[in-house]
C-alpha cells in the first residue's frame, strides 16, 4: 500500500489531547460496567428491587445500546460526531446523577436506560471523532489501541475504585464519581474536538429501529419471567409478540434498499459462526460474574474494599490477554487459539465451582478461577472481532461490526435472563426449604426474591429466626452460583465445538480498509454479491467499547 502524506503526518498536540478526552468517557463506561456488579448487593438491600428489576437494572443499558447503536451511527453522520459525542456526555452525566440519588428501583432503572442511550451514542461518535483527529493510518492504529487499552484498564480499575467508594460512601457514589469526569470532557471537548466532518441527508428507517428494540426486549423479558415465575399468560404473550416483531423486522430488512441490519452478511460462514460463538460465550460468562460477586460479599464475607482490590486481578488478566493474543496469533491459527482460550476459561469456571461446592469458601481459589476465565475468553473476543470485520466486504464493515456488537450484547443479556433466572430460581427454592418455620409468608416471599433482600429480612428479624434465615440464604446463594457456573461450562463446551468445527482453516485477513484482494468480492466467492448503498458506518466501531471479559 502506498504511503500518502496523511499516513506520515505527525498528529498535533490537539489531536493527542483530544484522544485523552475521548478516553475519559470510555474509562467511565468501563468502570460503570464493572462497578454495577459490585454495588448490587447494597442496591438491592436499600431499594429492595424484585428479581426481575435486579436483572433489568444490571443489563437494560446493554439492551438499549444494542438496539440503538446502528441508529446512532446514522445520527453521527447526520449531525456530526462532535455534536453527538457532547450530547452523549451530557446525557451520561445527567443519568449518572439521577442514578446516584435514585429513591427507588424504578428511578434507578430509568437512569440505567438513559446511560444505555448515552453509551450507544458515544460509541460511534468517539471512533468517528478519532478518525478526524488522526488522519494517518499508522497513528490511527495507535490511537485505536489506546482506546481499547483504556477500556480494559477501566474494567481492571473499576472494582478497586468501586470497592473504596462503597467502603466509605453510599452505593450512589459509584455513579456520582462519573459526573466530574463528564464535566471535564464537556469543558475541554469544544476546544479540541474538530468541527464538521461529512454529514448525510439519508433517512433512517425508524420502523426498523422500533421493531428491533421491541423484539429484543419483549422476547428476553418474556422468557426471563417465564423462567422465574412460570408460564403466566402476560409473559407468554410478551414472548410471542416479540417473536412476531422480530420476524417482521427480518422480512422488512430483506425489502429495504438500505436496511438497518444487512442480513446478507450471514451468508458468510466465518461471520455467521463467529457471531453465534459470541452469543454463546457472552451468555456463559456474563451472568456468573454478578453471582460470584454476591457470593463473595454475602457468603464468604469479603469486605467491599478488599473485594474491589481482589477483582482487579480479572481486569489485569484481560489487559494481559489483549496484549498477548496478537503475538500468539502469529503462530497459532485463530480457531485453535480461540478454542484453547475457552478451554482455559472452563478450567477457571471449574475452579470456582470447586471453591464453592467444596464448602471451604476458598476466596483465593474463586478469584483465581475468575481470573483464568477472564484471560481465557480474551482470544475469542479479540480474534472473533477481527474475523467478523475482515470476513465482510469493506463496504459493509459497518454492518459486520454491528453484528459483532449485537451478538456480544445480546448474548450477555440472554445469559443474565436464563442463567441469572436459573440461579435465582435455585436460590428461592433452597431458601424456602431451609428457612425457619416462624417466618410469615410475606417475609419469606421478600427474602426469596434475591440475596440482598434475604440479608435485609434476616437483619430485621434478628434472633434465632434471623440467623436461620441468613444461614439458609448462604446455602441458597452457594447452590445458585454453582448451578450458574455449571450451565456456563456447558455453554463453553458448545462454544469450543462450534469454533473448532465452524472456523477450521479461517485466517485473519488484511484489514478491510487496505486495497488488496481481501476487500474484493471476487476474491471471496462465498460472500453475497449484492452491495446496498452503505449507510454511515461510524457505528461499526462501537464494538471497540465492549469489555473483554
Amino acid at each position: 500500500m502506498s504511503t500518502t502524506t496523511s499516513t506520515s503526518a505527525r498528529p498535533t498536540w490537539r489531536a493527542w489531547t483530544g484522544l485523552a478526552l475521548l478516553a475519559l468517557p470510555l474509562f467511565m463506561m468501563a468502570t460503570d460496567f464493572t462497578v454495577m456488579f459490585l454495588a448490587m448487593p447494597a442496591v438491592t438491600a436499600d431499594l429492595l428491587p424484585s428479581t426481575t428489576q435486579t436483572l433489568w437494572i444490571l443489563h437494560i443499558g446493554e439492551f438499549v445500546a444494542a438496539g440503538f447503536v446502528i441508529a446512532m451511527g446514522w445520527l453521527t453522520g447526520r449531525i456530526g460526531p462532535r455534536t453527538l459525542l457532547l450530547v452523549a456526555i451530557v446525557l451520561y452525566g445527567t443519568a449518572s446523577t439521577l442514578a446516584a440519588f435514585a429513591p427507588d428501583a424504578e428511578t434507578l432503572l430509568t437512569a440505567r436506560v438513559l446511560i444505555g442511550l448515552a453509551a450507544a451514542a458515544a460509541s460511534p461518535a468517539a471512533i468517528s471523532m478519532l478518525r478526524s483527529l488522526f488522519g494517518g493510518s499508522r497513528h490511527f492504529g495507535i490511537a485505536f489501541a489506546v482506546l481499547m487499552g483504556t477500556f480494559s484498564a477501566g474494567s481492571a480499575l473499576g472494582p478497586p475504585m468501586g470497592g473504596m467508594l462503597l467502603e466509605h460512601f453510599w452505593w450512589g457514589s459509584v455513579f456520582l464519581i462519573n459526573v466530574p469526569v463528564a464535566a471535564v470532557v464537556l469543558l475541554g471537548g469544544p476546544w479540541v474536538f474538530p468541527k464538521g466532518g461529512r454529514t448525510t441527508a439519508e433517512r433512517i428507517d425508524m420502523t426498523s429501529v422500533v421493531l428491533s428494540m421491541g423484539a429484543v426486549i419483549l422476547v428476553v423479558f418474556g422468557l426471563q419471567e417465564i423462567a422465574d415465575r412460570g408460564p403466566a399468560v402476560p409473559y407468554v404473550l410478551a414472548t410471542l409478540v416479540g417473536l412476531v416483531l422480530g420476524t417482521w423486522f427480518v422480512r422488512r430488512q430483506r425489502r429495504l434498499a438500505n436496511p438497518l441490519l444487512d442480513l446478507g452478511l450471514f451468508a458468510i460462514r466465518t461471520l455467521r459462526v463467529t457471531a453465534i460463538a459470541f452469543v454463546l460465550s457472552s451468555a456463559a460468562f456474563v451472568a456468573v460474574d454478578f453471582l460470584l460477586l454476591q457470593y463473595l460479599q454475602i457468603v464468604a464475607g469479603v469486605p467491599t474494599d478488599r473485594l474491589g482490590l481482589l477483582l482487579a486481578a480479572p481486569g489485569i488478566a484481560a489487559v494481559l490477554g489483549t496484549a498477548v493474543t496478537p503475538i500468539l496469533a502469529r503462530w497459532v491459527e485463530p480457531a485453535r487459539l480461540m478454542a484453547s482460550g475457552v478451554g482455559l476459561a472452563l478450567v477457571g469456571a471449574m475452579a470456582v465451582i470447586w471453591s464453592i461446592a467444596g464448602g471451604t469458601q476458598q476466596t483465593w481459589l474463586s478469584i483465581t478461577g475468575t481470573t483464568v476465565v477472564s484471560l481465557g475468553v480474551t482470544p475469542l473476543m479479540m480474534l472473533g472481532a477481527q474475523l467478523i470485520v475482515t470476513a465482510a466486504p469493506a463496504k459493509r464493515t459497518g454492518s459486520a461490526v454491528a453484528v459483532q456488537d449485537i451478538s456480544a450484547g445480546l448474548g450477555g443479556a440472554l445469559g443474565m435472563a436464563f442463567i441469572g433466572s436459573l440461579a435465582m430460581a435455585v436460590f428461592g427454592r433452597v431458601l424456602t426449604a431451609g428457612a425457619a418455620d416462624g417466618l410469615t409468608g410475606a417475609e419469606l416471599d421478600t427474602a426469596a426474591q434475591n440475596p440482598g433482600s434475604a440479608v435485609a429480612v434476616a437483619g430485621d428479624l434478628g434472633g434465632a429466626d434471623g440467623q436461620a434465615l441468613l444461614t439458609a440464604a448462604h446455602d441458597a446463594l452457594s447452590w445458585g452460583t454453582v448451578a450458574a457456573y455449571g450451565t456456563a461450562v456447558v455453554l463453553g463446551i458448545a462454544t469450543i465445538v462450534l469454533v473448532v468445527r465452524g472456523l477450521r482453516g479461517a485466517r485473519l485477513d488484511t484489514a478491510p480498509d487496505e486495497p488488496d484482494a481481501s476487500t474484493d468480492d471476487t476474491a471471496h466467492p462465498d460472500r453475497p454479491r449484492h452491495d446496498p448503498a452503505p449507510s454511515p458506518s461510524a457505528a461499526s466501531t462501537s464494538a471497540a467499547l465492549e469489555p473483554t471479559t
